[in-house]
Parts: structure tokens; sequence; C-alpha cells
């Protein structure tokens, strides 16, 4: 039973309630002794969740013979004699804003019941799983459907702003999504009027964490607003596509440090949600997203205004409504923006631009800005994205000279770029020596950029003629059978069950290897857990083994008797980020060498290799299958490249500094280029 209140679990035993008498009957809970029943009606059942806030059941209306939640407002073991009548009056008032809510993407409160210490919300039992649930299975979200989920909270939001009421802790744990898709935003539990104190219960700031916004924090904040609510939602679409939250920490001062820190988080795979998540983390208050223009970006994410799961207001137009949620956004909001040209997707420069930090005011409402921004990142939309706008079969008339049998020795003099002008390649983005991102750039280096621009010279493109979109591990084929790249060269080890069938049943093909890598692993430099020497001894303790969803590690590394993590991130950055984290149970990450040497140069002192074991990895240029023209030019470049100095001249460049060694390794043999 999934229920809209995710407080904690108190212990069977305890008393649901500190009264006595009035309309609550107290009673132990225990299977033997009556049920409790509130105000004669509502019979409680089990105890669903218990936190500081009171205990939360799932209850039975005797009146209207349904399940419901039952849950108390108050914070018993805060209040004294002296507060018990201010605290009671203001929950009343809490209660009564948050009946007034109707809203499909709020949950329902059928009813108000006060005891003598405790004021009670009835509200819907809904048969849902929360957000959270679903991130803890899947790591992440389709870009679409978490716009989808965030544009119905947002909506959501704004019915609970325009009854002047703030959620304050808005997270994936309180939004829950029906198998049919509706999102709904629940648990009032510590919601409050906007202006009401900041400072209540324990004598800190109330509510999760890694989701308050930081304005919070200050000494002389106003307390919880609507724009607190949307940073919250922010901080929760982030992590609903990148998989992590983006200022992470248990305790308040640790998220405030990573926020002056690292103020604007990098987005790896948010694609065309990018500048809505940007703009609701700007870290003014007073320069964030407003809720109406965030809408109109997430429709214009979603390209659908009127699509019917996009949860569409149910209440009247309200103060905070400019628009219709039911028709598209005024053209203020949702200017007509020119289509870009589809041969020539935008380079990696276009990304979005980055939101102005504190203390630079910018327009209120800029949407033909943002707008403009969309239609630019959706060029370089992440995994998520192209997947749902579907599978992007080898039948496109664009990529006619690629997919066609027999025509790479034929004889003719077709090119690759007669009908690709522009080379579109799929890379990493976070592999130091290999492959990484410089953000005060906005470029690519390492080696196998390198390598990349010298295939494309082969082929006869310049260097502005070649466009780079990140790839993660578990997504390489995907963006190459959606055809939203040409080539993915991102240390693809080479393997039979790659060339049959990728992690979604697409099989791609390979030129090469160009470079043959070593496997070993990375751990803390001092554990306080184990005593980590070499890799027997992660076999030896069974330390879980973090490495990339769908990597070769995954099913290699059991069968020689290591133990793997349950459920593995989408890159080794993510397990790197887990290995320096010291709450993190995570003590140990598989890759391949050279991608370990690179992330010891970048954090020195704080992990370490062991030595390398048992097997090799094969990189190879990966493409579509049937794509001769394209694998004889890839081919024809790489037996040029790995002939000449070009290709230790790459290594010495990028790679001998990390792994110490001035002299390349021997010369892979191009295997899969054979017959071309």
């Amino acid at each position: 039973m999934h229920s809209e209140d995710r407080a904690g679990g108190a212990g069977d035993g305890q008393r649901a309630d500190d009264g006595q008498g009035g309309r609550f009957a107290d009673r132990r809970a225990d299977d033997e002794a009556p049920r409790t029943v509130i105000d004669g009606r509502y019979e409680l059942l089990e105890r669903i969740g218990s936190g500081g806030m009171g205990e939360v059941w799932k209850a039975h209306d005797r009146r209207l013979n349904r399940f419901v939640a039952v849950k108390g407002l108050l914070d018993r073991n805060a209040m004294t004699a002296g507060t018990q009548a201010t605290a009671m009056q203001r929950a009343r008032r809490e209660a009564e804003a948050i009946a007034k809510i109707e809203h499909q993407n709020v949950v329902t409160v059928h009813d108000q019941v006060e005891t003598d210490n405790q004021v009670w919300i009835v509200m819907k039992l809904l048969e849902a799983r929360s957000l959270a649930d679903l991130l803890s299975r899947d790591g992440v979200l389709a870009v679409p459907r978490a716009a989808n989920i965030g544009l119905q909270v947002l909506q959501g939001l704004r019915a609970v702003h325009a009854a002047s009421v703030v959620h304050r802790d808005v997270k994936p744990g309180n939004v829950l999504v029906r198998d049919d898709g509706l999102a709904i935003l629940v648990d009032f539990g510590i919601a409050t009027f906007e202006g009401a104190d900041r400072v209540t219960r324990t004598g800190s700031v109330i509510g999760t964490p890694s989701y308050l916004a930081p304005e919070l924090f200050a000494p002389a904040s106003p307390g919880p607003t609507p724009a607190s609510d949307l940073w919250a939602l922010g901080v929760t679409l982030y992590e609903a596509v990148e998989g992590r939250v983006p200022f992470a920490g248990q305790e308040v001062w640790e998220v405030q440090e990573n926020i002056r820190q690292s103020p604007d988080p990098v987005l790896r795979y948010a694609g065309p949600l990018a500048p809505v998540v940007q703009g609701l983390l700007v870290i003014d208050p007073r320069e964030r997203l407003d809720a109406a223009t965030a809408e109109a970006m997430l429709r214009e994410v979603l390209a659908d205004p009127a699509s019917p799961n996009a949860g569409a207001a149910t209440h009247p137009p309200t103060a905070v409504s400019t628009s219709n949620p039911s028709t598209p956004p005024t053209p203020a909001l949702r200017p007509a923006v020119p289509p870009p040209a589809p041969a020539v997707p935008a380079p990696v420069t276009a990304s979005a631009p980055r939101p102005p930090t504190a203390g630079k005011r910018r327009p209120r409402h800029r949407g033909w800005q943002i707008a403009a921004a969309v239609v630019s990142v959706a060029l370089l939309a992440g995994a998520g994205w192209l997947v749902a706008q579907g599978d992007g079969e080898d039948g496109e008339q664009g990529d006619r000279a690629g997919s066609t049998e027999g025509q790479g020795n034929s004889g003719s003099q077709e090119r690759w770029k007669d009908t690709h002008p522009t080379l579109e390649i799929g890379v990493k983005d976070d592999q130091p020596g290999l492959s990484k991102f410089d953000r005060k750039t906005r470029t690519y280096r390492g080696y196998d950029i390198d390598l990349a621009y010298a295939i494309a010279e082969s082929m006869g493109y310049g260097k502005g003629e070649v466009a780079f979109t990140t790839v993660a591990t578990d997504y390489r084929s995907t963006a190459l059978k959606t055809k939203q790249v040409d080539l993915v060269i991102a240390s693809y080890s080479i393997t039979d069950d790659r060339k049959t069938a990728g992690p979604d049943g697409y099989s791609v093909d390979f030129a090469g290897p160009y470079y043959e890598a070593s496997r070993g692993f990375l751990v803390r430099e001092k554990s306080a857990k184990y005593t980590i020497n070499d890799s027997s001894d992660l076999r030896d303790l069974g330390v879980e083994v973090c490495t990339a969803r769908e990597s070769t590690y995954e099913k290699a590394l059991p069968k020689q008797g290591f133990t793997m993590a349950e459920s593995q991130p989408n890159t080794y950055q993510d397990c790197l980020d887990k290995l320096l984290d010291p709450k993190s149970d995570v003590y140990a990450v598989a890759s391949d060498d050279i991608i370990l040497a690179g992330y010891v140069e970048a954090n020195p002192g704080k992990v370490r290799r062991l030595e390398n074991i048992q097997g090799a990895e094969g990189y190879g240029v990966a493409m579509r299958p049937k794509s001769r023209v394209l694998k004889g030019e890839v081919c024809s470049a790489l037996r040029t490249i790995l002939a000449g100095r070009v290709w230790e001249d790459m290594y010495k460049e990028n790679l001998s500094g990390l792994v110490g060694d001035k002299n390349p390794p021997g010369r892979p043999e191009l295997t899969e280029c054979e017959g071309y």
C-alpha cells in the first residue's frame, strides 16, 4: 500500500495521540485492543507513517464505507501548555486552507477533525508509487516523462499557492504517480501560510535539507514562499533526469556549502529540460523562474500544450494563472520560434545559457528567451527524450547513404558527407584524458576527441563541421538507433553481444579497435571499513563494486567472484561521486585502467588504483549496422591513423601522463575492419 503520506514509521504499541477524552478514544496499537475511532467515524486500521508531526493512519470511514488516510498536523513534542492554544489555532487554519484546494494534481482532503490536542486532516488514500520509488527502481526518468510529471506538480503547486498555502516539502517522496501517469502532490503535514514564522517546532528550518531553497537559510529570511517551493521542484526535476540531487548533504550546513561552492550544477542528461531546471535553481528568489513561465517552458519541452495527460487544472483560473491550462500559453510566454534546420544540428556551443547568479536582475517574464533556448537544447536532447519520441528505424531519407548494403566496395564515389553535412559524434564528458567536457571553454578535450577530429578530417569534414553530443554508457546504442549521432567514440568496448543486441535490443557495428585498455579497480585512499591492498581483498571481503550500467563489467566481474552492487548508475562518474562521498556504501569502482587513471589525477590523495586484473577492453568506433559507406570511410581513416605518428602523438598528448608510461601500448589490429 502506498499512501499519499511519506512520514517515517513509529514502532507499534505507541499511543496514537497523547490526548485523553474528547472525540479521540485513545488505545494501544495492538490487534487485541479495540480499534481507535476518531469523531465516531474514522476507524484507524494501520499506521502507515509517523514522525515529528504525528501518526498517519490508514483508516476506514464508517459513514461512507471507504478507506482514507488520516494525519495529524501538530508536533506534540514541540508544544507546551503555553503554546498549545496558539498551535491548535494555527493548525485549524492550515487544515481549512488545505481543504479548500481542489485540483487533480493535489491530494484530496475530505475532512478536518479536531481532538483535545491534535488537528487531523482526512485525505484520499491513493494506490500509487511515489516518484522516489520510481527513481529508486529506474535510476532516472526519460526527459518527456520527467517534464510531464514536473508540469503536473507545477500545476498542483499553483493551485496550492493560490490558496495562500506553501507546501515547503516538495520532493520525489511527496509526489505520487499513478499507473495512468497522473502525478499527485501529497503530504501537507508541514505546509504553512505565506509569511508564517520560519522557525518552528525544533527551532530550525523545516523541510528536507537537499530540497530547501537557499533563501531559507538566511537569518533574516521572510520564511517559506511560493518561490521556495519552485526551487524544490527544480531540485526534484534535476534528480529525476540526472539520478542525484544537485546539492547533496544530510545537514542544512552541508547543503548550504555545496550551493555556495557549486551554484550551477552540471546537467548531463536533461536535454531540453535543462533551461527549466536551471531557471528554477537560480539562487536569488526574485530572479528565479515564476510558475507561469516555468509552465510555459515545460509545455515547450513536451511540445504538446493540449496533451490529455498533462494534468490540466480542474479549478477555476486564479490570480496566479496567466493562461488557460487547456490551451497553449499566451504569445508573451510562448512565442513563435522558427524551427531549426534539420540537416545541421547545433554544435555543443549552442547549449542553454547559464542563469544569472544572485544580484543580477533579469526580466521577470523572459519566456521568449527561454523558449529559444529550449529549441536549441532540444537538438542535444538526452537519452529518454529521443527514446520517447520514437524508435528512429533505418528508413529515413537522410540516412540513405549509410543504410544500403553493398555500397562500400561497389566503386561508387558517394561519400558520407554528401548526405550528412555535419558529422554527429557521441562522446563521454566525464573521462579525463579520454573525453572531458570543459565547462569554461564549452569544448570537449581528450584522446577520443582528437581521434574523432582525425577521422572527420579523413572523411572530408572541417573542424567546424563536427558536433559532439554527450552519451552515457547505457545510452550509446540508443543514440545510434535514434539517429541522434552518426558515430560513437566513447570508450565503447567491442563485444559480441553488443554487435548482436545492445542494452535496448539494438545491435551496433564497430570499426576498430583503436585502443586496448586493461581492467582495474579504484578504491578510497583511506577507508574506515575495509583494508584493501589489492583486488583479491575486494573478492575475499565481498566488497560491493560499482560500475556503469550496461558496461562489460556487470557481466564479467561476477564470473570472477566479485560482488556487484544491487543497482548500478548510468556512468562511471556517478560511481566515482559515490566513492568520494564518505557517507556512501560504495568502496570500489570497476572500469578501464585509463579511465581510472584519469580519476586519480583529478582527485589526488582521495582515491588510488589497484593492480589491473585479467581481461582487456578493445575500444571501437560504433555506428549503425549496414552503414557500409560510413564504416568504409572510418576504417580507412583508422588505418591511416594507426599506421603513422598521429596515433602515437595522440597517446603522448592525452594519456601517457595519466598512466605514467611514455611509450604507448602495442598498436591494435583492426579486426573489425576486415573486408573494408
